[in-house]
């Protein structure tokens, strides 16, 4: 049964209200049916690409019939929670009305594991607005809407602060002060404190806001800017004033790469259409002058022209130096600037979709909002949440035929931003598995922020604390990893001291005693990670020495974060519930981040049936030699694992050079595909299931080694004779007629020596 919705007369949004405007493409339906899902392809992407990967939307709060929950937000903070290093993720909703005469009703919950689960129960007393975290620790909060005007230049803010991640708030006192004049009969108490609360070059907090003041025709963007942790805000600059007959409000900014801001902003013209094309500017001096505003550049994922309205637009860097947008109305939608910068976007596509039949035009912006938010929960990972019905407004009686349903509730899903790179190393992972070991000099603790310390700078995060520091210059700031194997490593992506200048070397060894030089950054700016190529570098010890001649105070030295690469293929670097990137022909493969080893992704194997078996391939140009090694699990049934050196013969006919495979049994065996038989290269029960295996082939065109756990089991001939090259491999189940075959894969390699 639908909820009663009561819709107001006059649609007042507490945001900007809705408008109706032409439609845009319409969503493709992902594998649980519901709009806004995306079907992961057979295919993994482009190893060496940009790719997006969503992940199944699931609910995070549902109440009683006819209880309002939408418009949902999203931030992430850095915490350590049982002395790991984790994001908390703090979502807030909205409970009222969405007119303007609603007083402000907010819900606050929290994850404490990066957005998989909220225990924290809902808080009904924190109030709405933007967040942010401190360098002291604590947690800002200034709601959208005022307390007060105090006067024809002043406000009083609606702020809080918490000193436990969250948990609880005080108010305090907060101010906000203009050099210009407001008029309340164009804009009732002042501003509209929307949407982020960061930090200037100089250590100042900004604050986004829009207003109008007597001359304006519309809404203007303005910063604030605070120099006592947002006790009290002075009008700093103008972001984006009229531009194109159009008012600028609503607006989201962002650091790029490069350290400029990037803002977008929501647009409509007086009197008309209250929402319309994006526009974005930017500022390359910190937010003191901007760039005159224009439309947006965006380009589909699908190829279909892009959306030609949007609302509640949001910037997000991650650390791995791509650039997140977030928008919405109609539906929700997230796009990608690879380079970090932010001038174009690409691979825009649809987060979520709930409209109704659209028997009218301006049913296309009923259901969904379109007002929601997205957040950094890992290098290469954002928390994109919003809401199935926009209160009070979205979801009316008279509608019907909606894509997902007419009911309040929020949701959340994990979207995956990666960018060029199959071979990252869990360094997190394997240190918490006690496989990777750091010693170091940058030792600066903190008990306001657990975040600052030795892990910092392997935790995926590039937020200011999350770093190791070195206090004090009498030591060299020195930071080296001793890592769980040799690894023949490819590229490193560093982050050193975020908003001021350093440099950094890396040196490698083999042995901890003779080391090499790998790279140099010279003397950098970070807001991300940089990248730069390891000339495929032998190296168990990896040691990065820090030069910030910086000033907080003298002789400060940051780390901030650390990606290594390298040939070994953990599947770090895929998206979840995707065909790993390289891979083709994927039947029941899929990258998951549970029933994990040492480190945090794996590949899933799993073959639930009988007309087919669960098989992925990966592709290479022909070669004489080829080395593949692997780890794998068999947690499923008693089924054999098949793994096989693929090649081709003088005809070009692709063929199995060499097919192997773990029996039911726990043994080794070889297949003459000739004779049609399988030949055991050892007994039974050498390779039992529920136990993780390392499994080698050093394959040429005669003949292959077969090692198991580093021991020499077998020399085979080729399965397929007359073997021209070796062309790559492939992982498959049993047998068409077996099922329930269940397989993890990782730390896949595949080599081809000179």
């Amino acid at each position: 049964m639908a909820y009663v919705r009561r819709e107001a007369a006059v649609r007042k949004s507490r945001y900007l209200p809705i408008v109706a405007i032409a439609l845009v493409a319409s969503a493709t339906l992902g594998p649980s049916g519901a709009y806004g899902e995306q079907q992961p392809p057979a295919n993994g992407g482009d190893p060496d690409g940009y790719v997006i990967g969503q992940q199944p939307y699931s609910t995070v709060y549902e109440g009683a019939p006819g209880e309002i929950a939408g418009n949902a937000l999203v931030e992430a903070f850095d915490s350590v929670q049982a002395g790991k290093p984790q994001r908390t993720v703090q979502m807030t909703w909205q409970s009222n009305e969405d007119v303007a005469a609603a007083d402000s009703e907010a819900s606050m919950i929290h994850s404490y594991n990066g957005g998989y689960t909220f225990p924290s129960g809902i808080n009904a007393d924190t109030g709405a607005g933007w967040f942010a975290k401190l360098r002291d620790g604590s947690l800002l909060g200034i709601e959208f809407i005022p307390e007060r005007v105090v006067d024809t230049h002043t406000v009083e803010l609606i702020a809080r602060r918490s000193t436990n991640l969250g948990k609880t708030w005080t108010k305090v006192p907060s101010t906000f002060t203009t050099d210009l004049t407001f008029d309340p009969k164009k804009f009732d108490r002042g501003i509209r404190a929307h949407r982020d609360i960061f930090y200037a070059n100089d250590g100042s907090l900004f604050l986004t806001y829009y207003t109008s003041y007597p001359s304006d025709p519309g809404y203007r963007t303005e910063l604030a800017r605070s120099t006592d942790n947002g006790r009290t805000w002075k009008r700093f600059s103008t972001v984006a004033t009229f531009t194109d007959g159009r008012w600028m409000g609503e607006t989201g900014i962002g650091r790029a790469a490069n350290g400029d801001l990037v803002a977008v902003h929501r647009t409509g013209f007086p009197g008309g259409k209250n929402s319309d094309l994006l526009y974005t500017n930017r500022s390359t001096n910190d937010g003191v002058t901007w760039s005159k505003p224009a439309p947006i550049t965006i380009t589909t994922a699908n190829g279909e022209p892009p959306p030609t309205n949007g609302v509640m637009p949001v910037l997000r860097l991650l650390p791995n130096g791509i650039m997140t947008l977030s928008w919405g109305r109609p539906d929700n939608w997230l796009a990608i600037s690879p380079d970090g910068l932010g001038r174009t976007w690409e691979q825009a596509q649809t987060t979520y979709v709930n409209h109704p039949k659209v028997n009218a035009e301006f049913q296309r912006f009923h259901g969904s909002s379109g007002n929601g938010a997205h957040a950094v929960v890992a290098s290469n990972r954002v928390l994109a949440v919003g809401d199935n019905c926009a209160p009070s407004w979205g979801c009316p009686e008279t509608d019907a035929g909606f894509q997902i349903d007419g009911e309040y509730r929020v949701w959340k899903k994990f979207v995956d931003v990666v960018g060029p790179g199959v071979g990252k190393i869990d360094l997190l992972g394997k240190y918490q598995a006690g496989k990777v070991k750091i010693a170091t000099t940058m030792n600066a603790r903190d008990k306001r922020l657990p975040e600052l310390g030795p892990l910092g700078p392997i935790d995926g995060s590039t937020d200011w604390a999350s770093s190791a520091v070195r206090v004090g210059g009498a030591r060299p700031a020195t930071y080296e990893l001793t890592l769980d194997r040799t690894y023949t490593l490819t590229k490193a992506g560093l982050s050193l001291h975020p908003g001021k200048p350093a440099a950094a070397t890396v040196e490698v060894s083999v042995d901890g005693e003779t080391w090499q030089p790998a790279a140099s950054t010279g003397t950098t700016t970070s807001y991300a990670m940089k990248y730069y190529p390891l000339d495929k570098v032998q190296a168990k010890y990896v040691r990065i020495t820090v030069s910030d001649s910086n000033v907080e105070p003298v002789g400060n030295a940051f780390l901030n974060e650390i990606e290594l690469y390298s040939t070994v293929n953990s599947f770090e670097n895929d998206p979840v519930n995707y065909v790993p990137r390289g891979y083709s022909d994927g039947i029941g493969a899929r990258v998951t981040d549970f029933n994990v080893d040492d480190s945090r992704h794996i590949l899933r194997l799993v073959d639930p049936w009988v007309d087919q078996i669960a098989q992925l391939t990966w592709k290479s140009a022909p070669a004489a030699k080829q080395d593949l090694s692997f780890r794998v699990n068999s947690i499923g049934y008693a089924r054999s694992f098949a793994f096989t050196t693929r090649g081709t013969t003088a005809d070009g006919a692709a063929v199995p050079a060499y097919q192997l495979n773990v029996g039911s049994d726990g043994s080794i065996g070889w297949y003459d595909t000739v004779a049609k038989k399988w030949t055991k290269l050892t007994a039974a029960g050498v390779a039992p299931q529920k136990v993780w295996h390392t499994l080698r082939v050093s394959a040429t065109l005669t003949s292959a080694e077969v090692f198991l756990n580093g021991t020499l089991v077998g020399t085979v001939q080729p399965s397929t004779p007359g073997l021209s090259g070796l062309t790559g491999h492939q992982f498959a189940s049993s047998g068409t007629t077996s099922q329930y075959d269940h397989f993890l894969i990782d730390d896949v390699e595949q080599i081809n020596p000179a």
